[in-house]
């Protein structure tokens, strides 16, 4: 009863790892911010957090800073050094044989019929959500303004279409979709927001088409050998 149990509760766990859905956000207005969220948990990763400098830190903590920057640098400087002989001892060896032009594009087709497998099972899982859109276009000029404006309303009409064919996305209200121009300003304003998310699983679901496309291609050319 007990051994039921713990597998109860690790099938409980392992179901609800997969389950856990990651969202990256992505805002401009004044500076781009880029953030990550998984659960209760955001992780702020534009703009970083500015490094006190060693000024405002105790003496220990600032030769600390030193210390490990030190180690940095000869670390770089025996992995730059490694690298350099290696490449030196590559000199003596013998050249690979160069491939077919067959196998060429026997790998060719590899890779594409992987990637289109990718792109397929990606974009059938992943959500994008706009949460707001507003620009307001302005040059200076009232001729070039007017010509910005046509690209920039040409532009998300064309991109719209495009990824109302992903299966999860949607757009923002009316009153946070907003295009226009300003013929009296010098500089142009955005205020945009957008989110991606992907669960877990998803992530697996890909891995595994990805690998099983793999898979049927090295079956199928050991079979014509």
């Amino acid at each position: 009863m007990t051994a039921l149990l713990v597998i109860g509760i690790i099938i409980l766990l392992f179901i609800g790892l997969l389950s856990l859905k990651a969202t990256i956000t992505v805002a401009y207005s004044d500076e781009v911010r880029l953030s990550v969220k998984v659960l209760f948990f955001r992780i702020r990763i534009l703009p970083k957090k500015e490094k006190k400098g060693p000024h405002s830190m105790s003496a220990a903590k600032a030769e600390k800073i030193r210390k490990k920057a030190r180690k940095k640098a000869e670390k770089k400087r025996l992995a730059a050094k490694e690298k350099a002989k290696k490449k030196a001892d590559h000199k003596f060896e013998k050249k690979k044989p160069k491939k077919s032009i067959s196998e060429i594009l026997d790998m060719l087709t590899m890779i594409r019929s992987i990637a289109a497998e990718v792109i397929r099972r990606f974009f059938g899982h992943l959500r994008i959500d706009i949460a707001r859109l507003k620009l307001t276009i302005a040059t200076g000029d009232a001729a070039t303004t007017a010509i910005a404006y046509g690209a920039v309303t040409q532009s998300v009409n064309l991109l719209f279409p495009v990824l109302e064919q992903v299966k999860n996305f949607s757009l923002p209200q009316t009153a946070d979709l907003d295009i226009q121009a300003d013929f009296t300003a010098e500089e142009s304003e955005a205020d945009v927001e957008l989110s991606f998310s992907l669960r877990v699983w998803h992530v697996f679901h890909v891995a595994f088409g990805a690998l099983g496309k793999f898979l049927k291609h090295r079956f199928q050319a050991m079979s014509r050998q």
